[in-house]
């Protein structure tokens, strides 16, 4: 058991206790070592550049006479043979850091002229790209001879079929039990019931269901087909005060008029309106 006033992680052999020493030794003669931080890109950079000066106006760097640094690379194979610039020595270099001249590029030399320009020769360049919208150009059919189309193409009589209303059957059984009262009330309400023709039918045959029948009939042929009605062309012809001139609600045969603006006289064709078959539905 090791003793209790002798520390256990002590060497415990001659070896193992001059390898230390010589180490402990070797670290006290070490100087003290300070980190350093590494430098930067850029830091690294304006060391390697070289400092020249300018022999011509340059744009985006300065006038002739001014002092820049560039990358000896550049300097050595663009800068100096194309005589852009020259090298200056180190003694010179050396005077004007002590004398705090300024050594650096001038970006803004020469922009806004050239800017200047460049805007007068874009906005000049817009204006002649702007793409060229060719008019429509529509060849429109007199009256005339869009009457004449009309009367060509458009049948003596257009057919259309609808649904007729059927009439309710009045009953004429006697009605056992009713009470007179009952009877004047039933009497009362067939009265006010509005009477409906026996030809009457559902939905109505309108100025738009012939015009689309026209132009069904007119796209069978180029030039009938540019010619244009529209429902305030289309008239229907009927008698009576409460008649629609807009709209047919029974069967029968109709007169229509027809007639395109500027055209002296309308087209009258008729408008045959008959009950819808069976099979039909």
């Amino acid at each position: 058991m090791a003793s209790l006033g002798r520390s256990a992680l002590l060497p415990q052999c001659s070896a193992c206790t001059r390898r230390i020493t010589q180490l402990s030794w070797a670290e006290a003669r070490q100087p003290f070592q300070q980190q350093v931080r590494c430098k930067t890109k850029a830091a690294r950079q304006a060391e390697r550049d070289v400092v020249a000066v300018l022999l011509n106006d340059t744009p985006r760097y300065g006038a002739a006479g001014t002092y820049i640094t560039l990358n000896p690379a550049i300097m050595r194979n663009k800068w100096f043979p194309q005589r852009l610039a020259d090298y200056v020595p180190w003694q010179k270099v050396k005077q004007l850091k002590k004398d705090n001249v300024t050594i650096g590029r001038d970006p803004e030399f020469g922009v806004q002229r050239a800017l200047q320009e460049d805007e007068v020769e874009d906005s000049e360049l817009v204006q002649q790209r702007k793409p060229y919208v060719r008019p429509v150009e529509i060849d429109f059919i007199s009256p005339e001879r869009s009457m004449e189309l009309l009367t060509t193409f458009i049948p003596p009589t257009i057919e259309f079929s609808r649904q007729r209303i059927e009439q309710d059957e009045v009953e004429s059984k006697p009605r056992y039990g009713a009470s007179n009262a009952a009877d004047i009330l039933t009497a009362a309400a067939m009265a006010s019931k509005p009477k409906v023709s026996k030809n009457a039918i559902y939905g109505s045959v309108s100025t738009a269901d012939v015009v689309s029948t026209i132009k069904a009939a007119l796209s069978h042929n180029d030039e009938a087909a540019r010619v244009v009605v529209s429902e305030n062309d289309v008239r229907f012809v009927q008698k009576g005060a409460d008649s629609d001139p807009t709209k047919i609600k029974e069967l029968g045969t109709f007169k229509v008029e027809i007639k395109v603006p500027g055209a002296e006289e309308p087209l009258i064709r008729t408008v045959r309106v008959r009950a819808r078959k069976a099979e039909e539905q």
